[in-house]
């Protein structure tokens, strides 16, 4: 009878092994945990005395945040309403139809505000707001923490929108944005300004 050496014998079953034998058990394959999803963020600061900014009120759905437009401390009781346009970056952004609301400072006193707020046919990215009190309602002060929301409106972000990292993709025009006295017809008062400092983000 032939015999085989015995280091022939290692090398054929090293090679059987090779060639489909079982090896060691490493376990079933474990996938990557996913990518963190980019949430839509928002950024701001308080405003200054006598100073209207937009402020990040809540985010209601992932792509969508209520914004808060408030006056700092201005203890003249001359404000009888707001006129201002909302500059919306239309690529990045749309305002959310009929989410523009009155808020606190002109209802002082148990009066009710009249509120318009309209895009514009041909500038979709243009946000035309008016408010005011009504019925020869007397002039309010900004009581801070209190009275001092003019108004609230929701944005949505679009699907696939690139933030740049400044203000920019929504914004007041100051050129056209001014508190009023309640005289008739209504003056701007100069001291009031507006300041954009809101910040939104896909992070």
């Amino acid at each position: 009878m032939r015999r085989v050496p015995f280091g022939s014998i290692i090398l054929l079953g090293a090679t059987l092994l090779g060639c489909g034998g079982k090896g060691p058990d490493r376990g079933p394959m474990v996938p990557p945990p996913p990518s963190p999803m980019p949430t839509f963020k928002c950024s701001d600061s308080p405003p200054q005395p006598d100073q209207v900014v937009m402020r990040c009120g809540i985010r209601l759905k992932p792509d969508i945040w209520q914004i808060d437009v408030i006056i700092g401390a201005h203890p003249a009781g001359d404000i009888g309403g707001f006129a201002f346009d909302l500059l919306i970056d239309p690529t990045i952004l749309k305002y959310v139809p009929g989410s523009a609301q009155s808020c606190s400072i002109l209802f002082q006193g148990g009066f009710t505000p009249l509120l318009v707020a309209n895009t514009v046919f041909g500038d979709p990215g243009r946000l035309v707001v008016g408010i005011s009190r009504a019925g020869g309602a007397p002039g309010v002060a900004v009581v801070p923490g209190t009275f001092d929301r003019v108004m609230s409106f929701k944005v949505q972000a679009l699907r696939g929108a690139q933030f740049d990292l400044v203000p920019g993709h929504l914004v007041f025009d100051k050129t056209r944005s001014e508190a009023l006295d309640p005289t008739d017809p209504p003056q701007p008062i100069p001291s009031v300004t507006f300041s954009n400092e809101l910040l939104l983000s896909f992070q």
